[in-house]
């Protein structure tokens, strides 16, 4: 449990630098991570398989979700630096 509160913790600063690039970045990057996990299915997997830790899966979602957040948000901010190379 602690490691989400670190993991969200630490997403503070690209957040911010998002926002001070361009806040739309921000914006996509959620959404286009909320579309990719509308299709997530392994834990439904997971628990149709007999495995009902649901705290366990409710971490591992959390986790993932903020991954994948991450990774698109690191991926936009670079796209809209190359567009803009005299904000840095």
């Amino acid at each position: 449990m602690a490691s989400a509160v670190f993991e969200g913790a630490s997403v503070g600063p690209l957040v911010d630098l998002a926002i001070q690039i361009d806040p739309s970045v921000l914006v996509a990057a959620f959404v286009g991570t909320a579309l990719a996990f509308a299709c997530f299915s392994d834990i439904i997997e997971k628990a149709h398989l007999g495995d009902l830790d649901y705290v366990k899966h409710a971490l591992t979602l959390f986790t993932d979700f903020v991954a994948v957040f991450v990774r698109l948000l690191i991926i936009m901010v670079r796209e809209a630096r190359m567009h803009d190379p005299a904000f840095f």
